[in-house]
């Protein structure tokens, strides 16, 4: 059943995005047996791909950072379902294919399901709670969240990576804390939305820009991809985001001083990138925003706001440094009047232009 539309706030994404911590907690306990009952099929596998669209692509390729922090041995790869389904790479038996659909009704992510069980792949599907059953044939499912009550998808991006650390931890040559996903980083998610006040005011002061670039690298290069999404589908501003070096390669010729930055650095092999970056920033009088877990000091003293999120091991910071930019996202929307849960669907012509195409 369809949720019942909100025209005021708290709209139903502020209430996914605060759902988070515990929805992670939720999953981790839940599922973790079952990937621990996965983990030697993949383990055979002479290739994991990592198969998705939109959101649920951004996870993946988060979750590409995770395998490698685990250690997994299988060689990874990530691949847009759209590309894996009509052009993808020949498979074989040998084959693991992982596609992420949390609507589990994606016209892509279904054909390449398809596509692989017919190369005889090993096949794995992370979907939502109340999937449609035409997503169901997967040798394997794990159920993450409930459907997302906004078109807007916040909780259930973090819950796809809960279960992709779930495998990732599970498959993984390296072992960490095995407190570390149930019990640390719940803990740390819920002190990142502790930043609302903080990305309410920042939203406020910065609404009137011509565009938003964000950057970063790393892990922290795929959340400016996933937050720039977040701000085009909620308030309809003009958004963009990248990894740092793709920036410097040409993107950065057409920024002007009107525009604004959100810089996302915590500690990593990427953030002396971003700092210089930073500096380029400052040189043609842009402003620019700082996401980081406190380590970015030399260029917070010219930033025209700061955000401090708590440490975590970098690829977690794809989550940290994202929560509060889902927040950032959702108070432009509030500022700019618009309903972050509507997909632009209450606009007569995008309504009617949605209809011409099947998602």
């Amino acid at each position: 059943m369809a949720a019942e539309p909100r025209t005021q706030h708290p709209f139903h994404m502020y209430d996914a995005v605060m759902a988070q911590p515990q929805a992670w907690a939720s999953i981790i306990q839940r599922i973790r047996p079952l990937t621990g009952q996965i983990a030697p099929r993949l383990a055979q596998a002479q290739r994991i791909f990592i198969v998705a669209i939109g959101t649920s692509f951004h996870a993946a390729e988060v979750g590409y950072h995770l395998f490698r922090y685990y250690g997994v041995a299988v060689p990874i790869q990530t691949m847009h379902a759209f590309d894996f389904a009509l052009y993808g790479p020949n498979l074989s038996a040998r084959d693991c294919v992982i596609v992420i659909s949390h609507r589990g009704g994606k016209r892509y992510s279904l054909e390449a399901i398809k596509r692989a069980r017919e190369a005889g792949c090993y096949t794995l599907l992370i979907t939502g709670e109340g999937a449609p059953s035409t997503m169901q044939y997967a040798d394997i499912t794990l159920k993450t969240t409930e459907q997302d009550k906004s078109s807007a998808h916040t909780v259930s991006y973090t819950g796809t990576i809960a279960a992709l650390s779930c495998l990732a931890e599970a498959l993984g040559q390296q072992h960490h804390a095995p407190t570390f996903l149930q019990e640390e980083f719940p803990t740390i998610l819920r002190a990142c939305l502790e930043t609302d006040a903080r990305m309410a005011e920042l939203a406020s002061a910065h609404l009137k820009h011509r565009r938003i670039w964000i950057v970063g690298g790393g892990p922290s290069g795929i959340t400016p991809l996933e937050i720039a999404l977040k701000i085009k589908e909620t308030s309809y501003l003009q958004a963009e985001g990248m990894p740092v070096e793709v920036m410097l390669h040409g993107p950065f010729q057409c920024v002007e001083p009107e525009d604004l930055f959100i810089l996302i650095a915590p500690g990593g092999p990427a953030q002396a990138r971003v700092l210089e970056l930073a500096t380029m920033i400052k040189a043609v009088g842009a402003p620019f925003i700082v996401v980081s877990d406190g380590t970015a000091i030399s260029i917070q003293q010219d930033a025209a706001g700061v955000c401090t999120i708590p440490c975590a091991p970098e690829p977690f910071t794809a989550l940290t440094c994202l929560i509060p930019l889902q927040l950032f996202s959702y108070h432009l929307a509030l500022a700019r009047g618009t309903n972050p849960d509507g997909f632009r669907l209450e606009d007569p012509h995008f309504a009617q232009a949605m209809k011409l195409v099947q998602l």
